[in-house]
């Protein structure tokens, strides 16, 4: 559209009109050389007439004209008796005017319909006509100008004056190239309809006001010629009569005047309050291009520029975002946040800062870790950080320190330790190495073999409580060991883990037992074998005291001792004191047992206690002191050690040095020492028996008689009566 222009104008009195066939009438709308037909919505309503004039009538023959019009549009009309006199009204007025600008000998022309005429006489004729019908009220004209020679410009002056005498409050002028062949827009029947009072065009205040009706015609025609229509205007004008934007057009009818128009309308109406919800531009795109009357059509044109320019903001953040999302440092991915305006990746950048600051906090944290394991020589702290590492920033230096580690003189010997402990499966051996290694290089391997020795030694622990050491939970004789229980319980562990040195090693005290001294020693070998420290003094042992019709080889018992005594065995220890106090090793004698007896004594051993106390009792190895020999033999008393009782007992029976004389708890230890059978007690108090005193006889006596033993008198006398009580007591409780 070239121009559209809004132009006021001055709209002269309306003329005297021909008396009509009543005093009110309904809406009227005439076509002058235009057919009614085009841009009408379906049906009219009977609120709306519609006239059709095929030209515009000469200015004295305009009433006969307009008469003949109002009667071929009412089937039935009525006359007053004197039809000049009756100065009727026919209603509100408003014209479509199909017009066309010519040049003829005396200037310029204006056709309509099959007439030509001047622009003088078409003011007349016009006026004359609007007048004829004396209208309630001039509405509005629309006039549809054929303008092929670009005349209109220059005719402008004196077609506003020909509208404004025909006081028209509204004069619509399309001008186009040439008469249009298709349909056209029928603006005329939505502003006589009311559609621009009607919601979401106006305000719906019942009225179509001067200010209304401009919005409303004004984006009408300039979205005909924004599609293109066919008879889209070149340029269009609205002429007002006066400057009044709320002057009333046209009082809305309540029934509508043309129900199919409010069809559409209504349907329209509801599409673009859909569409103003949503972000499909191309669904609002073919609204805007396709709608008839288009309601919220500058909303919806919003929000499409809106979409669009989101669109455009899209296309630009994705750019953005698609040059800075594998950014290693969160910085630019913060000044995205800080500055976007959709933020589409907010979600994806808020996740890459975390995970990127995440990343920097482990990266820092592995660093650390490795120059605390760099300061600390940690070889397998160090493999540990290579293997796991993600960053890695010091992986070189960590390969070279490893392998600098490894090669280390000191790391092998660990490392050789480590292999012999493991091939021995000996926990202690691991633990120790634990304990003591610097490099430390097999640490997760050795800590895993000793909780897998750990398993071995629970599966193996039923086994050595029937048949193991003291110093390991098992009994102390070999002839406390019940063999059916013990194989029953080792042949289990071995089951579950073939070769476990605890559990074969305890088999073997269950065979010496037996008498079968052969498998012992075998079993005792593989002990050894395994570095089993208490192979080492069963070996010992079975050397010291090989049984019946065997020789005892004191050398090999030492050696084998030795090596278990280092290992920490106790009974390799008992062994030694044994061996170096009866001198049956040469070159060691009383003084080695003492010194061997009192280390393990101080360890807690009960038997190396009752040894401790002997030397001292009768002064061998060390100088002879019955106090200290009361201290060791009361420590072994109180761990159970049965042998130690009666040598107690003999202190406290008469006194000694530093020791005050105690009957009472020298009969107590006696009578303690027989109930386990100790076969020293028996002796004292059977062939021995004189020699103890009275007080400690007259003790004991009182005990048989208390078990029901003893009938004779207690006189503290040891005679046969007494000690012929004292081996039924024995024998009674070796049957229980």
């Amino acid at each position: 559209m070239r121009l559209i222009s809004f132009i006021c104008g001055c709209i002269a009195p309306f003329l005297p009109a021909l008396a009509a066939a009543q005093a009110t009438g309904p809406e009227r709308l005439v076509f002058i050389g235009a057919d009614p037909a085009e841009g009408r919505p379906g049906a009219i309503g009977p609120d709306l007439s519609v006239l059709s004039l095929p030209g515009l009538p000469a200015a004295d023959a305009a009433g006969i004209e307009v008469l003949a019009a109002l009667l071929r549009a009412n089937p039935v009309s009525t006359f007053v008796a004197t039809p000049e006199s009756a100065g009727i009204v026919s209603g509100d007025l408003s014209l479509v005017a199909d017009i066309a600008l010519g040049e003829g000998a005396g200037g310029l022309t204006v056709e309509v319909g099959e007439d030509s005429m001047g622009l003088e006489e078409f003011g007349s004729r016009l006026s004359a006509l609007v007048g004829a019908f004396n209208p309630a009220r001039r509405q509005i004209a629309f006039v549809r100008v054929a303008d092929p020679g670009d005349r209109f410009p220059a005719a402008l002056g004196q077609l506003q004056g020909a509208m404004n005498g025909a006081g028209l409050a509204m004069s619509v002028v399309m001008v186009s190239d040439a008469a249009c062949e298709g349909p056209r827009p029928g603006l005329h029947y939505g502003v006589i309809a009311g559609l621009p009072d009607r919601a979401p065009f106006g305000d719906a205040g019942g009225t179509v006001t001067a200010a209304e009706a401009k919005d409303w015609i004004a984006e009408a025609l300039a979205r005909d010629v924004a599609r293109g229509a066919p008879c889209a205007a070149r340029y269009s004008l609205i002429l007002q009569g006066d400057d009044d934007p709320a002057r009333v057009l046209v009082d809305v009818p309540a029934v509508p005047l043309m129900p199919e128009m409010e069809s559409a309308v209504y349907m329209e109406a509801f599409e673009a309050l859909f569409l103003l919800g949503s972000d499909d531009a191309g669904a609002i795109q073919t609204f805007l291009a396709s709608c008839a009357y288009c309601p919220n059509e500058a909303e919806l044109s919003a929000r499409l520029a809106d979409i669009g320019e989101r669109q455009m903001a899209l296309r630009l953040e994705t750019g953005v975002w698609e040059s800075i999302r594998e950014d290693g440092t969160p910085a630019r991915l913060k000044v995205y946040l800080e500055n976007c305006q959709l933020c589409a990746f907010r979600g994806e950048a808020e996740d890459r800062i975390e995970w990127l600051e995440a990343a920097a906090e482990a990266r820092a944290e592995e660093n650390a870790a490795y120059q605390s394991f760099a300061a600390a020589s940690d070889l397998p702290g160090l493999r540990q950080w290579v293997e796991s590492c993600v960053a890695c920033d010091f992986r070189d230096e960590a390969s070279d320190l490893i392998a600098e580690l490894e090669a280390d003189t000191a790391f092998q010997e660990e490392q050789a330790q480590l292999t012999l402990a493991m091939e021995r499966r000996n926990a202690s051996m691991i633990e120790d190495w634990l304990a003591g290694c610097e490099i430390c290089g097999a640490k997760n391997e050795a800590e895993e073999a000793l909780a897998a020795l750990e398993v071995e030694a629970a599966a193996a622990a039923p086994c050595v409580a029937a048949a193991g050491l003291p110093q390991q939970g098992g009994p102390r004789l070999l002839s406390e060991i019940d063999e059916n229980t013990a194989r029953q319980a080792c042949g289990a562990a071995l089951a579950a883990y073939p070769g476990n040195p605890l559990a074969v090693t305890a088999l073997g005290r269950v065979e010496q037992a037996a008498g079968d001294l052969s498998a012992a020693r075998a079993a005792y070998q593989a002990g050894i074998e395994a570095g089993l420290p208490a192979a080492y003094g069963l070996a010992a042992h079975a050397a010291y005291a090989p049984g019946d019709n065997a020789t005892a080889d004191y050398e090999e018992a030492e050696t084998l001792a030795l090596t278990g005594y280092a290992l920490g065995d106790w009974l390799s220890g008992e062994v030694l004191t044994v061996l170096y106090s009866r001198g049956l090793i040469e070159g060691k004698g009383p003084e080695e047992a003492y010194a061997i007896a009192l280390e393990q004594a101080d360890a807690g051993n009960p038997v190396a206690q009752f040894f401790a106390g002997y030397f001292h009792r009768i002064g061998a190895g060390t100088t002879a002191d019955d106090a200290a020999a009361v201290a060791w033999f009361e420590k072994a008393v109180a761990q159970g050690y049965l042998h130690a009782n009666s040598f107690l007992a003999e202190i406290y029976e008469q006194g000694g040095a530093g020791v005050e004389a105690d009957p009472v708890r020298a009969a107590q230890l006696y009578w303690t020492a027989l109930e386990g059978g100790d076969p020293t007690a028996r002796d004292r108090l059977t062939d021995g028996i004189e020699a103890r005193p009275n007080a400690v006889i007259a003790e004991i006596q009182t005990r048989l008689q208390e078990a029901g033993i003893f009938s004779g008198r207690i006189d503290g006398i040891g005679g046969r009566n007494t000690a012929s009580s004292v081996e039924r007591f024995v024998e009674l409780q070796l049957v229980n």
